[in-house]
């Protein structure tokens, strides 16, 4: 008799719980996340440090060789890198203006369920060398 009283009471209590976001036909409302949405600078200047408009960006997945980014710098020397075309893991990035090329750089992409990406550094900055 005590364990069926027991038994009784728990499961009155467990409707007392609140069980979140729940469906009327008791599913779980479904989260759509884009873990690619974002998109990271890049800034190309000079020797001397001046922002060079109008250069060639290229970011390469190192993973695959084949996700590929591209796009030329705007009027302040930055181009942006979609994360969605080169996908997650090492990216290496150069930079092209007048047959100058500049040094790589590398960025990291990692997938973060519904916060966008996550990429290290946060910015780049490329200098054309001669």
């Amino acid at each position: 008799m005590r364990f069926a009283l027991t038994l009784v009471v728990s499961v009155a209590l467990l409707g007392c719980i609140d069980p979140g976001n729940v469906e009327a036909d008791g599913g779980r409302i479904r989260v759509n996340c884009d873990t690619f949405s974002t998109t990271w600078p890049v800034e190309v200047v000079d020797l001397s440090g001046m922002a060079v408009a109008g250069a060639d960006v290229t970011a390469i997945n190192d993973t695959t060789m084949s996700k590929k980014s591209t796009g030329k710098t705007d009027n302040r020397g930055i181009a942006l890198i979609d994360g969605k075309v080169v996908g997650d893991g090492p990216v290496t990035v150069t930079a092209t203006f007048n047959g100058l090329t500049s040094n790589s750089g590398r960025f990291t992409f990692t997938p973060s369920e519904c916060s966008g990406s996550i990429v290290e550094p946060r910015d780049l900055r490329l200098q054309l060398q001669r």
